[in-house]
């Protein structure tokens, strides 16, 4: 037991004796002036002139000074001037250095230099040995690629880095940040954002509580659902988004979001790509789609890609890749490829389109055409082989087709058809009572078709045309059904979760 606190006590000496050692006392190089004051229980040199200090690497000049010899400390007023190494030097009004904790309190006028960056404040504190200091009551920050304002901060010199608090602000040529706190790394030119933060661009707002920017190169990446603003009306929401604002380039991440309050459509996807650059476009993947809310019936398309282009300030075009389907209560539609060009208000669906508005179903060969009129469909064009039919009940289907035909919508029906060249139509005829009288066939170069509360009104025909009336027991089975005949109800979207599926 003797032995073991003898042991203890010669392991504190040596860890005292090799901290004693580690200390190193200022030395004082150069005055003009030296006095003792001793009055009042005061015991210190005063120091006049051209003074300065020394301690270890570490060279400190003043105009006065009161040197704590005992304490290894001193005051310094006036002119004051610190250097270490090549890099690193501070100015200011006044400072207490302490030889024993290394620790400076500089105050009024205070400028630190390290490299490229400058700090001014009135208040700072710098602990030598750590190269660490921390600021407060307000400070600026310059450097080649920036200027902050913050506060409250701190400097660590052995990382050149910084972590600013309280009314961050940083002023770049081409942006303004304004955070709650950001750490910025002089060496990487990195700068993060901690807590809620705002970015003001030359167009662009953003919105985060959470990223990072190289100040440098202007890269950077937002997360925690940051939302940025465009002037043109557009928002872009996503889990993390990542940005080159020089190119204009911007990546989203999961449950991305674009709202354009313009154009009034929504458009959602699990990764977005966009370019702001002439031609401006976004391409969007991972179950995307899109709503159309300009009008009171919202319109939803899905596809596999979708692409925005902003060919100028004119034309635009909403480009639906694969699989699209979309739905809205009184039009629904599926295709493998649309393009909506928006200057025109037409949308263009390509290979195997299916139309269906109220109780008719809508083909064509290769192509079908939607122009909208005042946020409504108004006018379909069919070019090639169309195909119309309407579901009569009871296995029978009025039919209309033509080598091409164009439909007209009014107060969102179908109100007349209009076949052009080999036009033909089967329509089952019905009393008052809705009892069977029998199918018209007719067959003509041209013949306009009229409907009324969502039924066949009227037929008017050109004089070339034939028809003629099968009763309801006379109607042979081979006469049923048109040429290429296909009714498709089962794919059609009833609500709008219905496009997602496979």
């Amino acid at each position: 037991m003797k032995f073991r606190q003898i042991l203890l006590f010669v392991m504190f000496w040596f860890s005292f004796c090799i901290y004693a050692e580690k200390k190193t006392n200022v030395m004082l190089e150069q005055c003009d002036e030296l006095t003792f004051d001793k009055q009042g229980g005061r015991d210190y040199q005063v120091l006049r002139g051209n003074v300065r200090f020394r301690h270890d690497d570490v060279v400190m000049f003043c105009d006065s000074a009161y040197f704590y010899d005992g304490k290894n400390s001193f005051d310094a007023f006036g002119n004051v001037r610190v250097f270490q190494n090549t890099e690193t030097s501070m100015f200011s009004d006044s400072m207490f250095y302490d030889g024993n904790t290394t620790l400076m309190r500089v105050r009024g006028n205070v400028e630190l230099r390290s490299g490229t960056s400058s700090l001014k404040t009135r208040f700072l504190d710098y602990y030598r040995d750590k190269n660490y200091g921390y600021y407060y009551g307000g400070g600026e920050v310059y450097d080649s690629n920036y200027h902050l304002t913050s506060y409250q901060g701190y400097y660590y010199n052995d990382s050149k880095s910084y972590l600013f608090k309280d009314t961050v602000r940083l002023y770049h040529p081409d942006y303004t940040i304004h955070a709650d706190s950001l750490r910025y790394n002089q060496n990487t030119s990195k700068a993060m954002l901690i807590g809620p933060s705002t970015i003001f661009g030359k167009d662009y707002t953003v919105y985060t509580t959470r990223g990072w920017t190289y100040t440098n190169s202007d890269v950077g990446r937002l997360y925690n659902h940051s939302v940025i603003l465009y002037k043109k009306g557009r928002r872009l929401t996503a889990d993390s988004i990542a940005f080159d604002s020089k190119n204009g380039r911007v990546k989203a991440y999961q449950d991305a979001e674009v709202q354009d309050s313009t154009q009034k459509l929504i458009v959602r996807g699990e990764y977005m790509e966009c370019d702001r650059t002439s031609p401006a476009y976004l391409k969007v993947l991972g179950n995307p789609y899109v709503i159309d809310y300009s009008d009171n019936d919202s319109l939803y398309l899905r596809a596999d890609t979708l692409h925005y282009l902003e060919i100028d300030s004119l034309h635009e075009e909403l480009r639906a890749y694969h699989r699209v389907r979309f739905y809205r209560t009184d039009l629904q539609g599926k295709c493998d490829s649309l393009v909506y060009f928006m200057k025109d208000s037409m949308a263009v669906m390509y290979d195997d389109p299916i139309l269906w508005s109220e109780g008719n179903q809508l083909t064509g060969n290769g192509t079908i055409e939607i122009y909208i009129k005042d946020q409504k469909p108004e006018k379909i064009h069919i070019p090639v082989k169309a195909f119309i039919v309407s579901d009569e009940k009871y296995d029978l289907y009025n039919q209309l087709s033509g080598k091409e035909a164009f439909a007209y919508i009014e107060h969102n029906k179908l109100r007349r058809i209009d076949l052009i060249g080999d036009a033909n139509s089967l329509y089952y005829s019905k009393d008052e009572r809705g009892a069977l009288i029998g199918l018209n066939k007719a067959i003509g170069p041209e013949m306009s078709i009229y409907t009324k509360n969502n039924k066949l009104d009227k037929i008017i025909m050109t004089p070339e045309s034939e028809g003629i009336m099968y009763p309801p027991n006379k109607i042979p089975e081979e006469e049923r059904f048109l040429k290429n005949f296909s009714w498709r109800e089962d794919e059609r979207p009833k609500c709008k979760e219905d496009i997602f599926k496979k």
